[in-house]
């Protein structure tokens, strides 16, 4: 028996309500709704529903948020400004066999919810079953087999899955009754914030005629990543044809992996913040350019319109691959592959559109010739280790 079976068999009581209700499209949707999202703890999941929240919020104005997040994403969900009440939970607390997983059911059963959006696109049994226990009758998450009762509006991509991720929802925005148009890829970050973190940019960087380019070395969405000494020698490509400072951001969890290769660099600023994943993120905004593998820092610049170049692997699929963003760029890069200065080069000034020509000072001098540094642009052998997710 699966599991999310076994568990809807022993927390029966709970689901009564969610399962008896029924629901119309978009009618669900109103200025009075109250509406239970739901984070996997994937940030890049939950990116890529922020539209759609960001569209009721505009459209329904009236209607309340509660939030059901894990704790590191917290920060950047209560400054949003979407949320009514941010609700933390703990992995702990999901396991059936605890009387805490009984205690959250009933809490989320009090909330008299109208619908509750599960951002994933991955099963997950548990917490399908907490939006059934919401009472919630439209109840949006992930496709699979055994959806049902927990999901009763499916998200299902393409025969092929061939699309970006990040475009997912607005093939289901008519039936909720928005224009796709409607659905703003950008995450809601606190203006006033941002507006700190600007000035703290401009005061630690203070020549306007330097990019200010951010890098995650961190692993991708799919488990793979590529060794450090591989993005050490892109950023020393970069370093070697612009003016700009190099800004290391990944997840704050990854520490170690950023110190490592922060400290090679000697083109970081210092005195920026990076301690919180909020922080990681207001400086993401402020970038000139990013470069990163396939993983969520990637997106979130894709999605705020960051020029961006990916570095993926040949695992990375296509439904990890932006389309129709003139400021992303995606290079396929293999083990023992060239990536020369040219194409690097070229990917650049396409995302910035011109900025490299127009306000970046170009260096001429060459490199040292040290191996590693070279012109032949061979990159250095891949890494493969688990995701961080």
């Amino acid at each position: 028996m699966a599991e999310h079976k076994i568990m809807s068999t022993l927390m029966r009581p709970f689901f009564n309500k969610g399962k008896a209700a029924s629901f119309t499209v978009p009618g669900e949707l109103k200025n009075s709704s109250r509406i239970l999202c739901i984070d996997c703890g994937e940030l890049s999941d939950f990116l890529f529903h922020i539209p759609l929240l960001t569209a009721i919020r505009h459209r329904h104005p009236g209607s309340k948020m509660d939030f059901l997040v894990p704790e590191i994403h917290a920060p950047l969900v209560i400054p949003s400004g979407l949320a009514r009440q941010c609700m933390i939970y703990k992995e702990g607390q999901l396991n059936p066999w605890r009387p805490a997983f009984a205690t959250l059911l009933r809490k989320l059963g009090s909330g008299n919810y109208d619908v509750a959006i599960i951002m994933s696109y991955s099963p997950q049994p548990k917490l399908e079953l907490a939006a059934l226990a919401s009472g919630a009758s439209l109840r949006l998450g992930p496709s699979h087999k055994d959806a049902w009762p927990g999901v009763n509006f499916e998200m299902r991509p393409g025969k092929q899955d061939d699309g970006y991720r990040g475009d997912r929802l607005k093939t289901a925005a008519p039936f909720l009754g928005f224009d796709p148009e409607e659905l703003n890829s950008r995450w809601p970050l606190p203006l006033e914030k941002l507006r700190q973190m600007a000035q703290q940019v401009h005061f630690h960087k203070p020549n306007p005629d330097q990019m200010l380019i951010g890098v995650d070395p961190g692993l991708g969405k799919t488990g793979h990543g590529f060794a450090l000494e591989n993005t050490q020698f892109l950023v020393r490509q970069l370093s070697s044809q612009l003016a700009c400072k190099i800004l290391p951001l990944g997840y704050p969890q990854d520490n170690k992996r950023l110190e490592k290769f922060e400290a090679s660099l000697s083109e970081v600023p210092v005195g920026l913040q990076r301690d919180t994943l909020l922080e990681m993120i207001l400086l993401l905004a402020q970038c000139d350019l990013f470069v990163s593998g396939n993983t969520d820092f990637f997106h979130f610049a894709v999605a705020q319109g960051v020029p961006a170049i990916g570095l993926f692997s040949k695992d990375d699929g296509p439904q990890w691959t932006p389309r129709g963003r003139p400021r992303a760029r995606v290079i396929p890069v293999t083990k023992g592959e060239k990536v020369d200065i040219e194409t690097l080069m070229e990917a650049v000034e396409g995302v910035t559109q011109g900025r490299t020509s127009t306000a970046s000072r170009v260096i001429t001098t060459p490199l040292p010739d040290d191996g590693a540094s070279s012109g032949s642009g061979v990159l250095p052998p891949a890494e493969d280790a688990p995701s961080h997710d």
